[in-house]
């Protein structure tokens, strides 16, 4: 076999947002590392995030693939397309083995590598299918990640649930649990109280929200999936004196922001509501905020929300996949159901009253998460193909 590898994922975000130390750590073990991805239709982040992702690639020496990879699970002519651009990249390269993210780009992947005998780490990102999720999904997802399973070597989940569905019902060789993406943790609790201040009165005073005002954070793409009209919702039920003191921002692109607009427009909260676009501060902006909201339909993990409770913000998160695992009821958040905007309001108000504080102690637990740990394990499941 080659010393080389192929990163694949179906939209270049999964390679900018979850696999640069991957990448880092196949360099360190002396891999070539090639990346196959959609970089025209590139998912979501800005196009400015998109161009520094190249920019690293070429400094970083990872040899750039472009693959047509259509959204969510394509059409049978693009998909016919990809797997033909695919088997190019193949011909012309011996991979040790790949690693596949994203379902359509793992599904892809794993039917070429097949084919040249090549094999194959898939990370699901969080399955598509969850105990009280939608029946549909179930229908479609489940079945083709089982079929795929088989052609799997190692199978690689980021959350307990998910871990434990694969555990019964999946059929890859082998089977992995990291602790999400990795995240700073250790980086994160070293900020001081007077940085803290620092940057709650920087991004106050850049967006014209008083200091005294209740700001709510969410982080994530402006889509149904991320469902942050559910905020909207539970605002509009609240009584014009609160709602009057209420600030919600989201940082995310998206397709969705004139449908939020227009809810925000509906009750008269459209100066308290803003759209920040894509941004590169998170840290800061969870400084700045009173509470952090991640009203998702489905989360396989969630890396803005986890990012917020190493922040130590209290966050208010869906209990629709692996959220649970970084929030600790009553100590640095509660979980809700998505679909029930009046909890959410309650939840809101007692929020507003009490403004709750998150303590460095209240978040210990969070240390498994740290990307020296997730790293570890990705050290040793690539070093098992060596």
């Amino acid at each position: 076999m080659g010393n080389k590898v192929l990163m694949l994922a179906a939209k270049a975000n999964m390679i900018q947002q979850f696999n640069h130390r991957n990448i880092k750590i196949l360099q360190s073990m002396g891999y070539e590392v090639h990346v196959a991805t959609n970089m025209i239709d590139f998912g979501s982040m800005s196009a400015e995030e998109n161009e520094r992702l190249k920019i690293w690639m070429d400094e970083n020496n990872v040899i750039a693939h472009q693959v047509d990879f259509e959204r969510r699970m394509g059409s049978l002519k693009g998909n016919l397309h990809s797997i033909k651009q695919l088997k190019q990249i193949f011909s012309n390269n011996e991979f040790s083995f790949i690693h596949v993210h994203s379902p359509l780009g793992g599904i892809l992947g794993r039917i070429v590598a097949k084919q040249f005998h090549v094999p194959v780490i898939y990370t699901a990102h969080g399955f598509h299918f969850f105990k009280g999720g939608p029946k549909s999904s179930w229908m479609i997802f489940y079945p083709l990640e089982w079929i795929f399973s088989f052609i799997t070597d190692t199978l690689i989940t980021i959350n307990d649930a998910d871990y434990a569905l694969a555990k019964h019902h999946m059929h890859a060789n082998k089977l992995e649990k990291i602790n999400g993406i990795g995240v700073d943790v250790k980086g994160a609790g070293v900020a001081t109280d007077d940085e803290i201040c620092t940057a709650r009165k920087t991004i106050r005073d850049e967006l014209d929200i008083p200091e005294n005002a209740f700001l709510i954070l969410s982080v994530g793409e402006v889509s149904d999936l991320k469902n942050h009209k559910l905020v909207l919702e539970a605002v509009k039920e609240m009584s014009p004196e609160l709602q009057k003191n209420i600030y919600y921002i989201i940082a995310g692109t998206g397709n969705k922001g004139e449908e939020l607009l227009d809810i925000a427009n509906s009750f008269g909260f459209e100066n308290n509501f803003k759209l920040l676009g894509y941004r590169t501060d998170v840290h800061v902006l969870n400084y700045a905020c009173d509470l952090f909201v991640f009203p998702s339909l489905r989360e396989g993990l969630g890396v803005a929300g986890l990012n917020a409770a190493i922040d130590r913000s209290y966050v208010i998160g869906t209990n629709k996949g692996g959220v649970s695992e970084y929030v600790k009821e009553g100590i640095n958040g509660e979980l809700i159901d998505p679909h029930d905007h009046i909890k959410l309001k309650e939840i809101l108000e007692k929020c507003i009253e009490t403004r709750p504080k998150v303590s460095v102690d209240d978040i210990k637990f969070l240390n498994k998460f740290d990307m020296s740990v997730v790293d570890e394990v990705m050290k040793n499941t690539y070093a098992a193909y060596k």
